[in-house]
C-alpha cells in the first residue's frame, strides 16, 4: 500500500475539493439571493407604475419608479404609441390622447434626451420634469403620484387631454389641438 505519508497525501486534496465545492455553492447561493433581493426591491419601488427600458440620462433627484416611468412615456411618443401613451397617464380625471400629445414624437426618436427632474418643492407627490431632446427641443411636463387625485399609489404623467371636463376641471388651453 506504500508509506503512511503517501495516504495522507491522496486523501488532502479530496478535503480541498470538498471545501471548494461548498465554497462556490455558498458563493452562487449568495449571488442568487443578492440578485432576487435586488429584483424584489425593484418591484417595490416601482410597484404601481410602468417602468421601461429606454434610453435616458437623468438629472436631478428620481426614484426607479418614475426614471421608469419616463422612460415609458419617451418610448411610446417615440413609437407613436397612443396605447403605451395612456398607460403612462394620469387618468383621474379621464383622459384621452390627441395629436397635441405627439408633438414631440420625432423628437424622441432624434437620440438621448435628458430628463431633469425638479424634485417636488411644493408637494412630494407632484414633480417637474423637463425633457431636453437630443436635438435641442425642450418639453416642460410633469408628472404624479395618483394618491394625489385619491388614487392608488403610482407615478403617471400629466398628458393627455380630459375627456369630459366637469365643472371646475381645466381643459386644453385656448388654440390648442385637440
Amino acid at each position: 500500500m506504500g508509506p503512511l505519508w503517501v495516504k495522507a497525501m491522496l486523501s488532502k486534496p479530496q478535503i480541498h475539493r470538498k471545501t471548494a465545492v461548498w465554497a462556490v455553492s455558498i458563493i452562487v447561493s449568495g449571488t442568487g439571493l443578492a440578485w432576487a433581493g435586488h429584483t424584489a426591491w425593484v418591484a417595490y419601488e416601482t410597484w404601481g407604475t410602468p417602468t421601461c427600458s429606454w434610453p435616458v440620462q437623468v438629472r436631478g433627484t428620481a426614484n426607479l419608479a418614475q426614471t421608469g416611468l419616463i422612460r415609458c412615456y419617451l418610448r411610446a411618443l417615440a413609437h407613436r404609441d397612443t396605447a403605451g401613451l395612456m398607460a403612462v397617464a394620469a387618468d383621474i380625471p379621464p383622459v384621452r390622447i390627441t395629436k397635441a400629445d405627439l408633438k414631440y414624437s420625432v423628437d424622441a426618436r432624434a437620440g438621448l434626451a435628458t430628463a431633469t427632474f425638479d424634485g417636488g418643492p411644493v408637494d412630494p407627490n407632484i414633480y417637474g420634469v423637463t425633457i431636453t431632446y437630443a436635438n435641442g427641443a425642450t418639453e416642460n411636463t410633469g408628472m404624479m403620484n395618483m394618491i394625489a387625485m385619491g388614487g392608488p399609489s403610482g407615478w403617471r404623467m400629466n398628458i393627455g387631454t380630459v375627456v369630459n371636463p366637469g365643472p371646475g376641471i381645466p381643459t386644453a388651453a385656448p388654440g390648442s389641438s385637440s
